[in-house]
């Protein structure tokens, strides 16, 4: 048996909540990818929206690929980093000697002694996951993407005492234009599991119209 996979843009016009509004639910068919058929509805949808939006993306979407195929669509992008990646930073000051260079220092996710100074930290509150701590970085990129420049965000969870509850970090990019206040930005990410409360409804129907 064949098991067939789908797509979708789902619009989520509160803060809070499970409500999520689809806008294209389609099937990804056997000459398309998950990222191209992304791509495609993205675009799609941006033609009748009235504002630029900020869309998020699992880790599936987070690589070089997407960033690049995205860049004509009027659409912020939030998506999840895997901890295994190698980033890019910003090459030095061109020497006049040879080809200018397309990336500076490597920056591994998961290998803190590649990282470089983080641009701003802070720590908060937040009701549902409690003492967290968000670091952001700028100006990195994917290797193959150069010319697309992401400010990355990494959260931890913190115990009572600030140390990490969580052995493992989320970590998010975003590429676009101004990215929203630090605090604020990262939990945009949260909202995507909205989307998981339309698929268990879809899945109920489909099962109820079979057995009707």
């Amino acid at each position: 048996m064949v098991k067939d996979i789908a797509s979708t843009i789902a619009w989520l016009p509160e803060k809070s909540g499970s409500w999520a509004l689809p806008l294209r639910h389609e099937r990804i068919t056997s000459g398309e990818s998950p990222i191209s058929k992304a791509i495609w509805q993205l675009k799609q949808v941006c033609k009748y929206l009235p504002s630029r939006p900020i869309s998020v993306w699992d880790s599936e979407y987070g690589c070089a690929p997407f960033v690049l195929k995205t860049a004509s669509i009027p659409a912020d992008i939030l998506v999840r980093l895997r901890s295994n990646l190698y980033l890019w930073g910003e090459p030095g000051a061109y020497s006049g000697i040879g080809r200018p260079k397309k990336h500076g220092d490597k920056f591994k996710l998961n290998e803190p002694m590649t990282w470089s100074e983080a641009t701003s930290v802070l720590e908060m509150n937040d009701p549902k996951l409690g003492r967290v701590r968000v670091s952001l970085w700028k100006d990195l990129h994917f290797r193959q993407a150069a010319t697309r420049p992401m400010l990355l965000i990494r959260v931890e969870r913190l115990d009572a005492q600030g140390n990490e509850r969580v052995s493992k970090p989320l970590w998010l990019a975003w590429v676009g234009e101004e990215m929203p206040p630090l605090e604020e930005v990262w939990c945009l990410y949260l909202r995507r599991f909205t989307i998981d409360h339309w698929y268990r409804f879809l899945i109920f129907v489909y099962i109820g119209q079979c057995h009707s």
